[in-house]
Formats: C-alpha cells, sequence, structure tokens
C-alpha cells in the first residue's frame, strides 16, 4: 500500500507577481504607444489630404478663368478667382495659399502664356513646416500642362 504525500503549496511570492505584472504590462504599453503614433499619422493624412483639396480647388477656379478674357487678364500673383490668397482655414485645419505668375510669350506661336505656380503652406503638429506646390500653364481657353 502505497501513502500518498500532500504537499501544501504556497502563494505567489512577490517577486513571481511583480514579474507577472512587468509581463502583462508591455504589451499595454506597446498598444498605447502604438495608437498615438497611429493618431499622429492620421492627423498628418487629413492634413495633406486637405491640403491638397484646397490645392486642387484653387488650380480648378484658375483655369476656369481662360474662359473669359477678364478674368484671365485680371488673373496676377496673389490676385484672380473667388478664393483669395493669404491663410485659409479648410476642413479643420490652417493653411497659408499663395499663387504666383509669370507671364510669358512664345515665340513660335506668339501666345501670350501665363505660369502659374500654387503654394500652401501649414505646420503640422509638430511645429514642423509643411508644403505642396503645383505649377500650371495657362493659355486663353487653353490649359496647357
Amino acid at each position: 500500500m502505497r501513502l500518498k504525500r500532500y504537499v501544501s503549496q504556497q502563494g505567489a511570492s512577490l517577486l513571481e507577481v511583480m514579474i507577472c505584472l512587468f509581463m502583462l504590462s508591455l504589451p499595454l504599453l506597446g498598444m498605447t504607444a502604438l495608437k498615438l503614433i497611429q493618431a499622429k499619422i492620421v492627423l498628418q493624412q487629413s492634413q495633406y489630404t486637405a491640403a491638397w483639396a484646397l490645392m486642387e480647388y484653387k488650380l480648378n477656379e484658375i483655369r476656369y478663368l481662360t474662359d473669359s478674357i477678364d478674368g484671365y487678364s485680371a488673373l496676377n500673383t496673389n490676385v484672380g478667382g473667388n478664393l483669395s490668397a493669404g491663410d485659409i482655414q479648410y476642413d479643420q485645419h490652417w493653411f497659408n495659399l499663395t499663387w504666383q505668375v509669370r507671364t510669358l510669350t512664345t515665340t513660335s506661336t506668339s501666345s501670350l502664356l501665363k505660369e502659374v505656380e500654387i503654394k500652401i503652406h501649414w505646420q503640422d503638429k509638430t511645429n514642423s513646416p509643411q508644403m505642396i506646390s503645383s505649377m500650371t500653364m495657362l493659355n486663353k481657353d487653353v490649359i496647357v500642362r
């Protein structure tokens, strides 16, 4: 006949509890850091998306000026169209919109071209300056890309 021995178990030691808590806290801290990085990236993408939408709006507005000789003639640096240059709040973000117009004359066709460069500046969440730009050449009734 065999006798069974019962070994009484005691609770976990303080060291084991601290190791378990440390091991459980690492994924939680990692997920928190990941969520903060994700929020920053989403904000940056939102700013870039809004800046490109604003750029497209202004480019289309300037392109429509080629439909009339008065609108085309009035197009000048930071002047022309309904959307004015300067600080603009667009889609919950602040941007600075400017454009520069250079008048060019081609010798082959003797036509008057206008080169328009639109720039949008803004500060991101870390106060780093950001900028996008686009250039279009316009001729009366013709868009040259």
